[in-house]
């Protein structure tokens, strides 16, 4: 890895071209994921617009207050939603199943996931979810998102699996841009990288659930306009 390369934000992909339901497709140019953006990045090459107008930052509090955010601007919002609390990111959790850890976001965060699907749906696009890694719990997030809009579980299983391709890169950014994580990260759950049994077993919460993840989504507090206008904003006929 060059020095370059770790100024380059890692993990950063447009969520656009995605199969949806009814013969649809995901439209370019509303959705990103990346790992943690950093200050001095250069302009990424891997999406058309930049910055993002709205980013949705899932870290928890202490992670982050211990710097302004880099892409905070007159131009761009940056929205905290924390799906893990600070003492869970803190936790020495090495022996933690990331299927729990998932399973604990959508038992302890499942109004903090409405309110990721409201902002999505109602803030200027492109908009971005990010954590540090880019992994968990932006892979929770991006999940909903995509469910929500009617992709299909194996291409969002298939997307998030695509981080582990970036891992090494993503693990150098968090020891050189995240210092307060020093203590804690890399945890062995970023080590194990992308894990699909993980990511399974939340997209098969939402499925067992009568009226599947509109039916999760009503049941935290959403309202079936934003399930509506999400999916309006994100798919376009193919």
């Amino acid at each position: 890895m060059t020095v370059t390369d770790i100024e380059i934000l890692p993990n950063l992909r447009d969520l656009g071209g995605l199969p949806a339901a009814d013969g649809r497709v995901t439209r370019p140019g509303v959705l990103y994921r990346s790992a943690l953006p950093a200050p001095g990045d250069t302009r990424p090459t891997t999406v058309d617009h930049w910055p993002a107008r709205t980013v949705i930052d899932l870290r928890s509090p202490r992670e982050f207050a211990a710097r302004a955010h880099p892409l905070q601007s007159d131009d761009t919002a940056v929205h905290q939603i924390s799906l893990l609390s600070d003492a869970e990111v803190i936790a020495p959790n090495q022996g933690a199943r990331l299927t729990d850890i998932y399973q604990g976001i959508l038992s302890n965060a499942g109004e903090r996931l409405v309110e990721v699907l409201q902002v999505a749906a109602t803030s200027p696009g492109p908009v971005l979810l990010h954590c540090a890694a880019g992994k968990d719990r932006t892979g929770v997030a991006v999940a909903l998102l995509l469910r929500t809009a009617g992709v299909a579980p194996d291409d969002i299983v298939a997307d998030y699996l695509t981080t582990n391709e970036h891992m090494p890169a993503v693990l150098a950014r968090i020891t050189r841009f995240a210092p307060e994580l020093r203590q804690t990260h890399p945890h062995e759950r970023d080590l194990r990288g992308a894990v699909p049994d993980a990511i399974e077993g939340v997209l098969a919460r939402w499925e067992v659930q009568q009226g599947g993840v509109h039916a999760w989504l009503r049941a935290h507090g959403a309202t079936d306009e934003s399930i509506r206008i999400w999916a309006d904003r994100f798919t376009a006929n193919a």
